[in-house]
C-alpha cells in the first residue's frame, strides 16, 4: 500500500469516527435497570433522574432503525 492510500485510508477512518462523535451528541439512549426509566440524553455519565440511580445501560440511538 503507497503512503498516499494509507494516508487516505486514516483520513476516511477520521471523518467516520467524527461522524459517529456527532451522532452521539443529544442521543444517547438511557435505561435504569434499578427502577425501569427510560429517557434520552447528551452524556455517558451521570444518574437516572427518577431514582438517582447509576445502574444504567446506555446506547447511541443512531443504532436503532428508523422504520
Amino acid at each position: 500500500m503507497s503512503k498516499n492510500n494509507k494516508q487516505k485510508d486514516i483520513s476516511l477512518l477520521q471523518a467516520w469516527q467524527k461522524k459517529i462523535q456527532d451522532a452521539n451528541i443529544n442521543n444517547i439512549f438511557c435505561h435504569c435497570h434499578t427502577c425501569e426509566y427510560e429517557w434520552v440524553d447528551s452524556s455517558w455519565e451521570g444518574i437516572c433522574p427518577n431514582c438517582n440511580s447509576s445502574n444504567i445501560e446506555r446506547i447511541s440511538c443512531w443504532q436503532f432503525p428508523d422504520d
